[in-house]
């Protein structure tokens, strides 16, 4: 599975994936300014999940779930470090069963996370 990490996350986190799984920040694309649409579109064209710290991709109004590859979006305290995120992120990772993201909302949080289809 293909991942597109935002650019509010951690370049760090690219570790955590191993094959088959691949990640790519938005930095190694020249997309760290790039606006919202811009990001998931490259997502989509893809096929990759975009995993965000931004809220905005979280209202399903806006980013229908079906119309995605698959959103992430961890509510986590903006003081977490890179590696509380990582942390974080890697819990999830390890728990969630990857064919569920797709076509999915997911919210992640400390010791849980919810999916919104």
């Amino acid at each position: 599975m293909l991942f597109l990490l935002d650019a509010n996350m951690p370049y760090s986190i690219k570790d955590l994936f191993e094959k088959p799984h691949e990640a790519f920040h938005v930095r190694d694309l020249n997309l760290q300014t790039a606006q919202d649409l811009d990001i998931t579109a490259w997502a989509k064209q893809h096929k990759a999940a975009l995993i965000t710290r931004d809220f905005d991709f979280a209202n399903i109004l806006n980013f229908p779930p079906k119309l995605y590859f698959g959103i992430i979006v961890l509510k986590i305290p903006y003081f977490y470090t890179a590696s509380d995120i990582k942390r974080v992120l890697n819990n999830f990772l390890h728990n969630i069963d990857f064919p569920s993201i797709q076509k999915s909302t997911i919210i992640v949080e400390e010791t849980r996370f919810r999916i919104k289809r």
